[in-house]
């Protein structure tokens, strides 16, 4: 913790105030943090400045706000020892520029966003031993400014420190969401299971943004279930030449673990209906990247990356 944080109580900015961040959020202020959530949305802000984070669904509870900030410039006044970064990956090179400027040597910086190597464009600006990483096992979609409509919760959720400097940081960090009974582990490798979410995320998102069906609709219907199981057997043999320890059961471990999200709207149909940039290039695109590095084909993910892409731009 901070050399000025005498009584050791974990002090925290959430960047991005979308459902993952607002999760995030309440859960450790709800655990004993201090907590500032930041957004660039006024009205978003305002509304959690006034009446607090709700949790709804999976998870129920309501916890109220004492600071808020709406720039990363604005985190720079308050002594923190962690930002976590909840947003959009799109937006990740512009948010750790100005990261840069407010650094300091007391503070982390953990990555919580879906896709592979988030890290790495952190510990580029911010260094490996201030960067720490979060693999997130809960889902959901906002229904009001400062609403988040919990779609699942599939636990644990993982953190780690990607050198030993931060593992303090990450061993409180998750402490406090396993008080709040958001479980939470620090496992021996963390890139296992960002590749595992990875997968199950370029499986299943990027078919319902291009069908705009939700998770359940794919998974009920047995062509496009079809598509997914393919999806994962093509990004597994990607992660196995990059010496990925999924384990022997993923493939049934994964058709259950989507199987069970119901009617979940993912963020990359929330995003495209929105006119918003996608995730695609963190995942199935990370994906296509990696393959080609071993000389492996990997047509399937190509294609959903191709089409998301278009779709992008069709909606500019």
């Amino acid at each position: 913790m901070s050399e000025n944080n005498n009584n050791g109580q974990l002090r925290v900015g959430v960047v991005g105030m979308g459902p993952v961040g607002s999760v995030i959020a309440a859960e450790l202020i709800e655990a004993g943090a201090f907590v500032v959530p930041c957004d660039v949305i006024p009205d978003k802000m305002n509304k959690i400045k006034k009446s607090g984070i709700k949790l709804t669904h999976c998870i129920e509870k309501k916890v109220a706000v004492s600071d808020i900030c709406h720039s990363i410039q604005e985190l720079g006044m308050y002594d923190l020892d962690l930002i976590v970064l909840a947003v959009k990956t799109p937006s990740l090179p512009k948010v750790v520029k100005y990261l840069a400027e407010i650094a300091t040597d007391n503070l982390y910086v953990m990555c919580a966003q879906n896709g592979i190597d988030n890290e790495s464009v952190v510990a580029e600006v911010i260094g490996e031993a201030k960067t720490l990483r979060m693999v997130v096992n809960f889902a959901g979609n906002m229904s009001d400014l400062n609403t988040v409509h919990v779609s699942f919760f599939n636990p644990p959720n993982y953190v780690a420190a990607i050198l030993p400097p931060g593992e303090p940081v990450a061993q409180k960090f998750a402490d406090l969401l396993n008080a709040s009974r958001l479980d939470t582990e620090i496992p021996d490798d963390i890139q296992d299971y960002v590749w595992q979410k990875a997968i199950l995320n370029a499986a299943l998102s990027a078919v319902c943004a291009i069908t705009r069906r939700t998770m359940k609709d794919v998974m009920d219907f047995p062509k496009t279930l079809e598509l997914v199981e393919a999806l994962i057997d093509e990004s597994v043999r990607v992660a196995e030449r990059e010496r990925i320890e999924l384990g022997h059961k993923f493939r049934r471990f994964s058709m259950r673990y989507l199987k069970n999200a119901g009617h979940h709207r993912p963020s990359m149909l929330v995003d495209l209906e929105n006119g918003h940039p996608t995730e695609i290039d963190r995942l199935n695109g990370r994906i296509v990247q990696y393959g080609r590095k071993h000389y492996l084909p990997t047509p399937l993910n190509q294609s959903v990356t191709a089409l998301i892409h278009l779709l992008e731009n069709s909606s500019e």
